[in-house]
């Protein structure tokens, strides 16, 4: 169970246990409150009703149970504001003999109506090494399908499972993956515009998970949870409020260029400089070159405030001519951005001291907003 008080779970299983038509049986139902009508929690709070019985008090937005057994047949469930009488949404379902069920209060946000959606779960084991994972799109920052359509990607970009358009609310199948580390993310169906990251994650073998994207973006924040494991973390989305010229306010005619890739969650950039003998040199950077380390050459290496970003020398070209030109990694670049116009650059090129030097922004973009 997660974010549910334990008192409150045992009352409903003691309610299964006891009263007429909750007798213990191979149906199950996980019930969860992601509905995000208030942006105060406490303003959240529900009760919910089981065929006119109180099975949950007080169930605040981003709660859900454990399952609980229910006898097969016929239910109405009602969901109301804390502490009254009246009946804010309400479903009939009816469960089958071993069958696990999610029931999701969604809704109540940007002009979508609160509801509650029911979806039969698969439970069985995955093959060996694997994990299976649905994907819920229960995140109702948009007035209808089309403002709230989105795609579930790799940090590089890739879609996952052909999710590329998905409405609220929609759930995929079941998609069967290998165990392991994923670093996923919700954005636009183009992939142009991050909406929510996922902060890099183990997910275990033989785990069944429904991962849910949650939230409004006003009332309660974008998000991901994991039913049964909870909260997901998650990172700030990548955009586009660090491009710019960047200028070093301690050397004369020197700086940096910088320009993100939200789609690949990667930052490109130029470095304007001089040799040691005063000749004028620059470089290409990237956060997702060869020496800016495995895990950021796999997910683009960029956060929105920090990267390693390999240095790359440039050779063998000449002024508009189509002379072949060499590239080879020279140092990396460590960037902390402290907003969208402060950065700190500590430089590692092969055979100079390592440097750290502040960064000022000459451009923000229309996207920075301190």
């Amino acid at each position: 169970m997660k974010a549910l008080d334990r008192s409150v779970a045992i009352a409903l299983a003691g309610l299964a246990l006891a009263a007429p038509g909750f007798a213990l049986a191979d149906a199950r139902v996980l019930v969860g409150h992601f509905a995000p009508f208030s942006n105060d929690l406490a303003a959240t709070a529900v009760d919910v009703r089981i065929n006119g019985a109180t099975a949950l008090t007080n169930v605040r937005y981003g709660s859900f149970t454990a399952y609980i057994p229910l006898a097969p047949g016929a239910y109405r469930l009602e969901v109301l504001p804390a502490g009254t009488s009246t009946v804010a949404i309400s479903a009939n379902v009816t469960l089958a003999d071993n069958t696990d069920y999610t029931v999701l209060a969604t809704g109540g946000a940007s002009g979508q109506p609160l509801a509650l959606q029911a979806l039969v779960d698969d439970n069985r084991a995955p093959a060996a090494g694997n994990l299976k994972l649905r994907v819920i799109h229960a995140a109702p920052f948009g007035p209808n399908a089309a403002s709230t359509a989105v795609s579930i990607r790799t940090d590089r970009g890739a879609v996952v499972g052909g999710l590329a358009s998905v409405p609220f609310f929609a759930a995929s199948g079941y998609l069967e993956i290998p165990a392991g580390n994923y670093d996923l993310k919700v954005a636009s169906p183009d992939g142009s515009r991050n909406l929510i990251d996922l902060a890099p994650v183990d997910l275990p073998a033989g785990a069944v998970l429904s991962v849910l994207a949650t939230g409004d973006g006003v009332n309660q924040r974008l998000g991901f949870t994991a039913l049964p494991l909870g909260a997901l973390p998650t990172e700030t989305p990548v955009d586009a409020s660090v491009s710019g010229h960047w200028f070093t306010p301690e050397f004369s005619g020197q700086g940096f260029a910088f320009t993100p890739k939200p789609n690949e969650n990667r930052l490109l950039g130029s470095w304007y400089t001089y040799d040691a003998q005063g000749n004028k040199t620059w470089y290409t950077l990237d956060s997702a070159g060869a020496n800016s380390g495995a895990a950021a050459t796999a997910n683009g290496g960029f956060n929105s405030r920090s990267a390693v970003l390999t240095i790359l020398s440039s050779t063998g070209g000449r002024f508009l001519a189509n002379n072949p030109v060499q590239t080879a990694p020279v140092g990396r670049v460590v960037l902390n951005f402290e907003n969208c116009t402060t950065a700190v650059a500590e430089i590692r090129l092969d055979g100079q001291p390592v440097r750290n030097v502040p960064l000022s922004n000459l451009t923000p973009s229309g996207a920075c907003s301190l």
